[in-house]
């Protein structure tokens, strides 16, 4: 077995230890939840805290216990759930020892210990039973048997309004949950609540608690799920309120799920006023660009959370955030980065500088063939920079678009350079004269003047006032490194002198040989 299946192992030996009673889902829902959140020791401490909050344990206060720890209910209204069903309890006990018959004990339990009903069997039964408390002439049983059969008659006289009264909270139940955007989940249980025998009236209940809400907050749709979680005894009305003011505080930034977690964790010991001061101080203490409020989320995790090593995790992500935006910002302003400044901001912020990375760009351009500027290589040189692309690929890559741009320069200087062609040839075939002719050479792919001086010197070629010998002079003195202002003093010389083959062939060598020595010098 794997250390994380003995963990989870030990949590699930433990939760049915200490919850015997657990429903099977919750206790699962438990071990998947908390595994990576809480050691054994914190979870063994939980569990009993919570236990000796709730009081005398029952079946269904183990359950109960699990939805504290998941945060799906308060304290206040685990412990309204637990009279519910405590008292559903009771009836079931009183009735089968006075053996009530079976359709008088449904309407007990659907009357007096259900959550849609709002009435307590407890509480009624008292009020019922002091009727003839003091009647010495019966015994306990018989005052028992007469106080049920008051409750019972009592629904009983209630049941014809009441199925009218359940098709009418159907009806409203569902306008509501169109109207405020209610979650399916919590439609189908206000449903099955109050669609049973001995529901309440749900349209009074909801606006009752909607209109105490909103004078506190006006959030329609959030005071409208605050009131429908109420109904549903997950929360209490005092609950709803204070999760309410919260929202109200925290100008309605936080999640209603993330509410929900805080009115679990803190509202029992903690005010609405206590929990906005304390998420306002660590939204304070998170680094951020321009706004604390940059920092919502983290900072909600860190109150949801609540511990130091919490704090200092979001604190490093704040920074880190913090980081990547200002990385972007500054990438943003150089051309060089456009459309990868997200990218490189979110794989070097915090491991690079924006002077380390404006370095090693540089570094990059340089090193790839260009035609006419360094930036043409900028998408190259970006994606070598994130790894997603081989220095050696994008050379390959640089240099056949460098070839590319240039032949396509070749064809846009050529009908300039044509206007001094005295011949019949194609343009076509000229165009492909002039790209055989330079294809051996590259300084014409990175220099737009020595490419038209180049062409130009090929025209003459083709004109007859210059010959092949004297172009590849030309070509050559250009591609070793000479300016062009020495090239066409050279070219201008040569053709001013109009001399003999030989002769030409021994001025173009003392060219050759002076410019070596120049740069010997």
């Amino acid at each position: 077995m794997t250390e994380k299946t003995n963990k989870r192992s030990g949590m699930l030996g433990t939760i049915y230890k200490m919850l015997p009673n657990i429903d099977d889902d919750y206790a699962a829902k438990l071990v998947y939840t908390l595994e990576n959140k809480k050691d054994l020791g914190r979870l063994q401490q939980d569990i009993a805290d919570i236990s000796a909050q709730l009081g005398d344990a029952s079946e269904m206060s183990d359950t109960i216990v699990a939805k504290i720890l998941l945060d799906e209910i308060t304290l206040p209204a685990a412990l309204r759930q637990l009279r519910v069903y405590n008292n559903a309890v009771s009836v079931t006990e009183l009735t089968e020892a006075l053996d009530t018959p079976p359709q008088d004990i449904d309407l007990l339990l659907n009357y007096y210990a259900a959550f849609g009903s709002h009435r307590f069997f407890d509480t009624e039964f008292a009020r019922a039973l002091k009727e003839v408390k003091d009647k010495d002439n019966l015994s306990d049983a018989e005052k028992a048997q007469h106080a049920l059969c008051v409750l019972v008659e009592q629904a009983k006289k209630d049941l014809p309004e009441n199925e009218k009264l359940i098709e009418k909270n159907k009806n409203c139940i569902y306008q509501t949950a169109d109207k405020y955007h209610l979650s399916v989940q919590i439609t189908a249980a206000l449903l099955a609540l109050y669609t049973a025998p001995g529901a309440a009236n749900f349209a009074d209940l909801f606006q009752q608690q909607v209109q105490v809400l909103q004078k506190i907050n006006t959030d329609e749709n959030l005071t409208a799920s605050l009131a429908a979680k109420a109904l549903l005894c997950q929360i209490t009305p005092k609950d709803a309120a204070d999760i309410a003011q919260t929202s109200h505080l925290l100008k309605g930034q936080i999640l209603e799920e993330d509410l929900m977690i805080i009115a679990c964790r803190y509202l029992k010991v903690k005010t609405p006023q206590d929990i906005y001061d304390a998420f306002d101080a660590v939204l304070k203490r998170l680094p951020h660009v321009h706004q604390k409020e940059e920092n919502l989320g983290l900072a909600v995790q860190v109150l949801l959370e609540g511990t130091e090593e919490c704090f200092q995790k979001a604190q490093q992500k704040a920074a880190l955030a913090r980081e990547r935006i200002l990385l972007r910002k500054a990438l943003s302003k150089k051309e060089a980065y456009n459309g990868y400044e997200y990218d490189i901001a979110q794989r070097f912020a915090g491991h690079k500088t924006y002077v380390q990375i404006e370095r090693e760009m540089n570094e990059l351009l340089e090193q790839l063939p260009y035609c006419q500027q360094e930036l043409e290589n900028k998408e190259l040189a970006c994606k070598v920079l994130l790894g997603t692309l081989s220095l050696e690929e994008a050379r390959k890559q640089a240099e056949y678009l460098q070839n590319l741009k240039a032949q396509t320069l070749t064809k846009g200087l050529a009908p300039e350079a044509l206007k001094n062609y005295l011949g019949t040839k194609q343009a076509e075939e000229i165009t492909a004269f002039f790209e055989d002719s330079l294809a051996p050479y590259t300084f014409w792919k990175t220099n737009r003047d020595q490419h038209k001086f180049a062409l130009q010197t090929l025209v003459g070629e083709l004109n007859g006032t210059s010959n092949k010998q004297i172009s590849t002079f030309v070509l050559d003195m250009l591609e070793n490194g000479s300016s062009l202002e020495l090239v066409a003093d050279m070219l201008a010389n040569i053709q001013a002198h109009k001399t003999r083959p030989e002769e030409l062939e021994k001025l173009l060598q003392m060219y050759k040989k002076a410019r070596v020595t120049s740069k010997e010098a």
